[in-house]
């Protein structure tokens, strides 16, 4: 099993890249959502991989973090979700907003991933949220970290904005692009201000 390739990147398509190791180059399948941000081709680049083999087929799959390339492993494990169905749901959105989308059981969300229907999101869900909510606990009070403030109040309005359906990154990056002083302000206005951000 091929677990991780460090090299230098060789050739960039519209879903996989060459990475050149040892002179060796590896055909990589990779979300849509990593080639944005890919080194320039002739730099060095690091991937995290996941090996399928099957009767009939030899693949690569390439991820930028750990965390991309576990929640791939944790997507083949839905009974019907083969590796390009998973690779089309991580290509869709960014790891935070899927993992917020299975864990708060956004159906109508992960369906518009081209290729995943309602009964295939529902699956998903079902199968996926405890596990998902288990490896990617993402605590408010984490996202409160080095913004300043009173932390427990902070840590409360990122709780809040998380409830009205918000990552926990959107949450912080409102409160933070709000501008408010947090050493002054109440849990309700910090929730206003950033609201107000988001639109």
């Amino acid at each position: 099993m091929i677990s991780h390739l460090n090299g230098i990147l060789e050739h960039i398509d519209k879903k996989h890249l060459v990475v050149d190791v040892g002179n060796v180059g590896y055909h990589v399948n990779v979300p849509t959502s990593a080639l944005a941000r890919l080194p320039k081709v002739g730099e060095k680049i690091k991937l995290y991989t996941y090996q399928v083999v099957r009767e009939d087929e030899l693949s690569l799959y390439g991820f930028l973090a750990k965390e991309e390339r576990n929640l791939f492993s944790l997507l083949l494990t839905v009974n019907g979700v083969g590796p390009k169905a998973s690779l089309s749901i991580l290509s869709g959105f960014p790891i935070d907003k899927l993992v917020t989308a299975i864990t708060k059981g956004n159906v109508d969300l992960i369906s518009t991933v081209p290729g995943i229907g309602k009964k295939t999101a529902q699956k998903l869900v079902i199968e996926l949220k405890e596990k998902v909510a288990k490896a990617y606990a993402i605590k408010p009070s984490d996202m409160a970290i080095g913004m300043g403030g009173d932390e427990p109040v902070v840590s409360d309005a990122i709780s809040a904005l998380i409830a009205l359906g918000y990552s926990p990154r959107e949450a912080r990056d409102a409160i933070l692009k709000s501008g408010i002083d947090l050493s002054t302000q109440g849990v309700e206005d910090i929730i206003k201000q950033a609201l107000k951000s988001l639109v």
